[in-house]
């Protein structure tokens, strides 16, 4: 698999294009909505039962939700994405939910599907064990997998063997963190950017399955992608960084770890990158 570039006029071009409701609904609500079984929240089948043909009111929820359910986690606000954003997930919602039936809760992971049916790459949204509770479980084939944290715009860690199991959090209705179903081989204690670097969050989407993050460090703009190696165990991060200063960033080395980059000079944990070299340079992870 060819490594994901994306430059500044591609993200720009996103931004200004019109929401697309399904990507919105799958980066900010598959957590904890599914089609047609209630998990962390209600169902897409009853959403539909109570806002169909009512969007001003599913708008008006979505930014100032409040409790309905015993026992169950009150829905953050929704406002930071927007009434045009709130109104493409809505119609997404009542599009894919049309004709279904809502099916009786089942034990076990929701997502856990058999080996025959596991979809890859998969992304989840969902608390996961030493992250903040805005992680981002990637599985980006059947052995690589890892935890993107949000809150801190950061890669947490990889692992290699099965994905996650996530019935805890979903039966505790997000109150349990789920568990990673494999042997994890790569940590990062901090960011790359270093321990006091200043990041924001500006979001990700999803292209060809697979997660593009894009933050901010300071005055530099990071676009950030991850894809399998092509053999073996590992990953390939591809970067993608608006800077006007050459950049250091650093990778302390681990047991059974292997970094190699196709720009810049890597010696000692530390790569270096002239600002045109940054401005599109791959890592490739190998995994032991």
């Amino acid at each position: 698999m060819k490594p994901i570039f994306l430059s500044l006029a591609a993200v720009l071009s996103v931004a200004s294009a019109a929401p697309d409701g399904k990507q919105l609904f799958t980066i900010h609500c598959t957590a904890c909505h599914m089609l047609d079984q209630m998990v962390v929240g209600p169902s897409l089948v009853e959403i539909r039962s109570l806002y169909n043909g009512k969007p001003d009111e599913f708008v008006k929820w979505s930014i100032a939700p409040q409790k309905k359910r015993p026992g169950a986690i009150e829905m953050p606000s929704q406002a930071h994405i927007g009434e045009e954003g709130l109104r493409a997930i809505y119609a997404h919602i009542m599009d894919v939910s049309k004709g279904v039936v809502a099916k009786k809760q089942e034990q076990g992971d929701p997502f856990a599907a058999s080996p025959t049916q596991t979809v890859r790459p998969q992304v989840q949204r969902i608390f996961m064990p030493n992250a903040s509770p805005a992680s981002i479980a990637v599985a980006l084939d059947d052995m690589n997998s890892l935890c993107w944290d949000a809150g801190n715009s950061r890669l947490r860690y990889a692992w290699t063997g099965g994905f996650i199991d996530g019935f805890a959090y979903w039966k505790g209705n997000g109150s349990s963190l789920a568990t990673v179903l494999g042997t994890v081989k790569y940590t990062e204690q901090a960011s790359p950017f270093g321990k006091d670097a200043a990041v924001k969050f500006l979001g990700y989407k999803v292209k060809g399955g697979l997660p593009i993050f894009r933050y901010s460090v300071g005055e530099q703009i990071v676009t950030e992608a991850y894809s399998p190696v092509s053999e073996g165990m590992g990953f390939v991060r591809s970067y993608a960084v608006v800077t006007k200063v050459p950049l250091v960033l650093d990778f302390p080395a681990q047991s059974g770890v292997s970094i190699t980059t196709d720009k810049g000079k890597l010696e000692g944990g530390k790569l270096i990158l002239t600002p045109a070299e940054a401005a599109a340079f791959t890592l490739t992870f190998s995994l032991k």
